[in-house]
């Protein structure tokens, strides 16, 4: 489905550039005309059609310098997340897997957290941002056993938009999978969830 939707996209814009170009085109000639009106025929022609090339090339370069300067952009902006959700996740799985063992630690935790978060709304893309407020408002409201269970569930999400945001179509993989890796009871949570209906619709 997001392929289908990228051809179109593609083919929308590729059709709105190209629509441009021609209007620039006609707007260059229609202009030509008021200015070599009553010059020789043949000398105004040749005249009107070298002004419209000269205009179209000039546009062209414009716009690809223009879509060359997002591309920079973007790659820029990749470059710069990709280090900080790997710190996140470091940090995350760092935690949940030293357990109770970690119970000390949860000052230094704590910290790393408020360390990145500047850094997420810097760099992070929407999905992730979102993802990691709702986490993390689930770890600060988790007493229950229920809402701690809930929370690893927000954290799968969240691991899931990073997982996105690096590329992956993630089509396949489904709730608990990725809970899987690093929790040896991810099946028994899943059907607790399941059973209490607590299921988050999908953002």
């Amino acid at each position: 489905m997001r392929f289908i939707k990228g051809i179109g996209a593609f083919a929308l814009l590729a059709a709105l550039l190209l629509g441009g170009v021609e209007v620039v085109a006609l707007l260059a000639r229609r202009i030509g005309r008021q200015i070599f009106h009553g010059v020789n025929p043949t000398v105004s022609a040749a005249a009107v059609a070298a002004m419209s090339t000269v205009v179209v090339a000039v546009a062209t370069v414009v716009v690809g310098r223009y879509y060359e300067r997002r591309a920079a952009v973007e790659t820029e902006i990749r470059s710069s997340k990709i280090p900080v959700y790997s710190q996140l996740v470091e940090s995350l799985l760092r935690m949940l897997l030293r357990g109770e063992a970690a119970a000390g630690d949860a000052d230094q935790f704590a910290q790393e957290l408020r360390e990145i978060t500047p850094q997420l709304i810097a760099w992070a893309s929407d999905d992730v941002l979102i993802e990691w407020s709702r986490f993390k408002r689930s770890i600060t409201v988790a007493s229950t056993e229920a809402e701690t269970e809930a929370a690893l569930f927000e954290l799968e999400k969240l691991l899931i938009a990073i997982r996105r945001d690096y590329g992956h179509k993630g089509q396949v993989v489904k709730e608990g999978d990725l809970l899987g890796l690093f929790i040896t009871d991810a099946q028994e949570l899943l059907g607790r969830r399941r059973a209490r209906g607590t299921r988050r619709p999908a953002a």
